[in-house]
């Protein structure tokens, strides 16, 4: 009973993780440029999750 992993279920493990790992890389540069790209980054994922959030309450909705 292995199923096999398809590129999209692969692609949802590794993104969050390697955009953690920039978020945090990023964080630990202390210039003005990676200050502005960590909030950038920052900023970008959270309105990744709150429309990812509102398209599921959408679809359960209808």
């Amino acid at each position: 009973m292995t199923q096999q992993s398809t590129p999209s279920k692969m692609l949802l493990i590794t993104l969050p993780g390697a955009i953690i790992a920039l978020v945090m890389t990023l964080g630990k540069i202390d210039t003005p440029v990676t200050n502005v790209l960590f909030y950038i980054v920052a900023f970008s994922v959270m309105g990744l999750v709150v429309s990812s959030l509102l398209k599921d309450f959408r679809k359960k909705k209808n």
